[in-house]
């Protein structure tokens, strides 16, 4: 079988399965087995594809027919230029956290020459590690509660080589009390899907990815309630909280920031034009 005809026949059963990006996942699973770059691997489709690859190419495509998630299979994620592990047990970064990040990044910059960062819930560890390799005179620290997602963040702190401090606990309890009133900036990607909505999610998410790791609560504003409060304890003045939020919840996080005492709440879009991340800047009022 040729590369091309491999190829066509996976994009058949992934959109049978009801895969939007059937050729683009088919394309990646096979750049994993063949040990290639993507862009190498698609400049040669008529080659022979050897039986041994064609098999382990086989065992992926069933499991993502069965919508395991694409990163899940392959292993790696890339976000902001990092390769990051992922699998299960912790959430697979998405490219709106790519933007929540961004956010924190450009707020750590301006915090002065060496500034303290808090990533709430840090998973894998994507945006903690982005922050690291963008602003490597800063103090990060990385809260997460799910030991499995620890083992995660774990691995991609020794492939990295970055520092940061990664802390077992929730929301911003594992912090020593020495580090009150001086976080410079405090970020998260918290769980703020509700339970109700929980099973109406992509397979991908509520059959694999960890329900804790997206759903706040009854309404999913449980979390980021919490992380609002607690927030003002630890930052700052004129400290910075980044928020991601469904586009949904922007209005009710802004009024909630206000009715807490922070100001200049601003709210961003991610790549898909959505409101997404909501910033706010404490002790300043």
């Amino acid at each position: 079988m040729t590369l091309r005809e491999l190829l066509d026949d996976a994009t058949a059963r992934l959109e049978a399965a009801g895969i939007e990006s059937a050729r683009t996942d088919a394309e990646w699973m096979a750049a994993c087995v063949l040990g290639e770059r993507r862009s190498t691997m698609l400049a040669d489709p008529d080659r022979e594809i050897e039986p041994s690859p064609a098999g382990s190419f086989g065992a992926m495509l069933a499991r993502r027919a069965r919508r395991e998630p694409l990163a899940y299979i392959v292993g790696t994620v890339s976000f902001r230029g990092l390769e990051l592990e992922v699998g299960p047990g912790t959430l697979v970064p998405r490219p709106e956290t790519e933007v929540t990040a961004a956010r924190a990044i450009e707020r750590t910059r301006a915090r002065g020459p060496r500034p303290t960062v808090v990533d709430v819930g840090t998973g894998c560890g994507a945006i903690a590690l982005s922050i690291g390799a963008e602003v490597p005179e800063a103090r990060i620290f990385a809260t997460e509660s799910s030991g499995a997602a620890r083992g995660w963040a774990l691995r991609n702190l020794a492939r990295t080589g970055l520092r940061c401090t990664l802390l077992p606990g929730d929301l911003l309890s594992p912090l020593h009390p020495a580090l009150g009133n001086g976080v410079d900036i405090v970020v998260s990607n918290p769980p703020y899907v509700s339970d109700g909505e929980w099973k109406t999610l992509m397979p991908e998410v509520c059959r694999y990815e960890p329900k804790e790791a997206v759903v706040g609560g009854p309404t999913g504003m449980e979390v980021i309630d919490a992380l609002v409060n607690q927030s003002r304890m630890w930052l700052a003045p004129g400290g910075w909280l980044v928020l991601e939020v469904a586009p949904s919840q922007t209005r009710d996080v802004t009024t909630l920031l206000l009715s807490k005492d922070y100001d200049a709440v601003t709210v961003t879009r991610d790549l898909a034009g959505r409101e997404r991340v909501v910033e706010a800047r404490w002790g300043l009022r």
